[in-house]
């Protein structure tokens, strides 16, 4: 059954604590925006004060270095809010918003949505909860890349990403480059390693698709 977009966000943990009478202001306000994969929402050091909904396809928090490598935090799809860390500080954005699928989403101004949030406590502690979680991701992330060799970076993407069952194939929808900028590595080494997980039994693996055929392997690289 389809949804109007005030129903839609009321399932949203922040927009929940709201009334119906404030769900309809904020779809009011809204306005409806495309990208194209590849599209920048927002670029790292703008000024973004804006919240969004994102309606379908998938963007990612991506943080770009001078020398221009680029490093994809974390994807999020449909039915997720993205909160600009401009909107609460006025300072610049800590990373860049990049389209990673083609996508539709509602945006809101945040002289629009602030005072509807404000107004209710709980929505604002949930507001702070999100952009904490966020900050524990970033930082997980980090010890990845300082403590987890590129197998077990793989690893936990793979098992993330694709959520396996177990000798059941999954379209494989992330590219060698897509797979290395969230790994930080380069494609050579990812496809090397990729081939090195088939080999050993952990994965069968071609151009259109992924099947798991020991997670259990998979996941003692979690802990190496």
């Amino acid at each position: 059954m389809f949804l109007k977009f005030s129903e839609q966000i009321a399932k949203d943990d922040v927009f929940a604590h709201l009334d119906t009478r404030a769900h309809e202001k904020l779809a009011q306000l809204a306005f409806h925006a495309s990208y194209r994969k590849g599209q920048y929402i927002c670029m790292q050091d703008d000024i973004w004060k804006r919240a969004l909904y994102v309606s379908s396809g998938k963007l990612g928090w991506v943080m770009l270095a001078p020398d221009g490598k680029r490093q994809v935090v974390f994807r999020m799809g449909p039915g997720r809010v993205v909160w600009g860390h401009s909107l609460f500080d006025g300072e610049p954005m800590p990373a860049a918003l990049e389209v990673m699928e083609d996508c539709e989403v509602c945006m809101w101004e945040g002289d629009a949505i602030i005072p509807i949030i404000s107004c209710n406590v709980d929505a604002v502690w949930a507001v702070t909860r999100i952009l904490v979680a966020t900050m524990r991701r970033v930082r997980d992330v980090v010890y990845g890349f300082a403590f987890h060799p590129v197998a077990g970076r793989l690893a936990h993407l793979l098992l993330n990403h694709y959520k396996p069952v177990e000798g059941q194939a999954t379209p494989r929808d992330l590219t060698l480059d897509e797979m290395a900028h969230t790994v930080g590595s380069t494609r050579e080494l990812v496809s090397k390693t990729l081939h090195q997980f088939a080999g050993e039994g952990m994965i069968e693996i071609s151009r259109v698709e992924i099947t798991f055929t020991d997670r259990s392997k998979l996941e003692q690289l979690l802990n190496e």
